[in-house]
């Protein structure tokens, strides 16, 4: 049997949203799993080749196994190939991208014995937590609340009058060292300051009230202890508000920042790529659209006539 699983990228956080909001975007990393032979073969057809495990270890595979494992089959023998087009390490969801490629793949394989909602709660389990794996495997806007034994979710499709520009940089940032220079506790000031800043947010996306967004965005919580390292995170703001950005904010623990833009806004695009040319020229831009499918299980193309 062979399956190929499609799955979107993510953005996390949005400003506020520390660890409950997420989005999926149009870029996507493609799994096909084959059961074939005796053993694990992994093919990687891009350049993270160079350092994602070809083993045991892979993430792919191991989210794999969990399924397999947790329903009582395994194959004799196994060959994936992985093409990844999401950046590893860099605040866009690559982990939770391999994270559900697995479960959505080896889910398929075993015949669709698992539930969404139970496919989702063993991603947060794998991933730590659930605002990239929620938007990765359900598409659209997602907000999340972790609970003992599920993940309450609630998902809304974003429209497509909204671009979302990713400035790349050409560093990798572990989601580890981001999360070491957070603070163990917050005032309770900056608490409420999210708490309404984050509803502020959901319910602007969700009704398109977008002159809300700049403000929405708003964070206390996590972007201002992350500014340490990631170089001119202040000026690439600046840059993108300076072209009528609705908002911007850091994706995921970055370093990718996400700036959300009117489709109209027609000059953000050469505006912007202009600017790191001339001053930052190890960042890229991506303008992306909103993923509203999240994985898929894709149509295998037949060979011959």
């Amino acid at each position: 049997m062979m399956v190929k699983v499609k799955v979107p990228a993510t953005s996390a956080n949005i400003g506020p949203g520390f660890d409950s909001m997420g989005m999926a975007l149009r870029l996507y990393n493609y799994v096909t799993a084959e059961e074939a032979g005796q053993g694990l073969r992994i093919d990687i057809l891009d350049e993270s080749r160079k350092f994602l495990a070809k083993d045991e270890r892979n993430l792919v595979y191991t989210s794999m196994k969990a399924v397999f494992d947790k329903v009582g089959w395994h194959p004799k023998g196994l060959h994936l190939t992985l093409e990844n087009n999401i950046m590893v390490t860099r605040g866009l969801g690559s982990s939770s991208a391999g994270i559900v490629s697995g479960l959505v793949a080896a889910n398929e394989m075993t015949g669709n014995s698992l539930s969404v909602d139970t496919l989702l709660y063993m991603a947060a389990q794998i991933e730590g937590h659930a605002d990239n794996v929620t938007p990765a495997l359900l598409g659209g806007f997602t907000i999340n609340v972790r609970q003992k034994d599920c993940i309450r979710y609630v998902k809304t499709e974003i429209k497509d009058d909204l671009v979302f520009a990713a400035l790349v940089p050409d560093f990798f940032l572990q989601t580890k060292k981001a999360r070491s220079v957070l603070p163990r506790s917050v005032s309770m000031r900056d608490a409420v300051y999210n708490t309404g800043h984050s509803a502020l947010l959901a319910a602007s996306i969700m009704s398109g009230k977008y002159e809300n967004i700049r403000a929405a965005v708003g964070d206390k919580l996590h972007q201002r202890y992350r500014r340490c390292l990631i170089p001119h995170m202040d000026e690439l703001f600046q840059i993108c508000y300076a072209n009528d950005a609705l908002g911007v904010y850091l994706s995921g623990a970055g370093p990718t920042i996400v700036a959300i833009v009117h489709r109209d806004n027609c000059g953000f695009e050469p505006a912007v790529r202009q600017a790191l040319r001339q001053k930052l020229k190890n960042w890229r831009l991506y303008m992306l659209r909103a993923d509203n499918q999240g994985a898929v299980v894709c149509p295998l193309e037949r060979s011959g006539k």
